[in-house]
């Protein structure tokens, strides 16, 4: 649906281009793909609710890369954040090692963070050589009480 409630570390990182789609819809995240030292970020604050049985976030990823090394020079960070930003948690870290031909859905429970305001943040850093662009899509939190 575009940006709901997401907070983007620049302009750009919500899109519609169509040189990397989107897995449905007309807008998906985008981070990184510069082949030059850069960060960026997206993230959304949420609150989980105390009496919470099951708190699952899944999304979709996909990522592209022209790195040819076995080394993991570009990485795409997913971590939970207090409602300041300091890290509490990261979930999983992918990398230009992770290369994938399309989207693929990832799931991970935070229910360990009921009762609390969090941010989910998607944190791409990239060095100076080569490309490697982060894709995100069809994010969502399942509560169940």
């Amino acid at each position: 649906n575009g940006n709901v409630s997401w907070v983007p570390s620049m302009s750009g990182i919500i899109n519609s281009t169509t040189a990397f789609p989107p897995r449905s819809g007309s807008w998906k995240a985008q981070l990184n793909g510069k082949g030059s030292t850069n960060t960026q970020s997206v993230y959304q604050q949420i609150a989980i609710p105390a009496n919470a049985c099951t708190a699952t976030l899944t999304f979709y990823v996909r990522i592209a890369t022209t790195e040819t090394a076995s080394v993991a020079n570009d990485k795409l960070k997913i971590q939970i954040l207090d409602s300041a930003g300091g890290v509490l948690k990261t979930l999983k870290t992918f990398s230009n090692l992770d290369k994938t031909t399309g989207y693929v859905k990832k799931s991970f429970s935070v229910l360990n963070f009921n009762g609390k305001t969090i941010r989910v943040r998607f944190l791409g850093t990239e060095n100076s050589n080569l490309k490697t662009t982060f894709l995100i899509d069809d994010t969502a939190l399942k509560i169940t009480k």
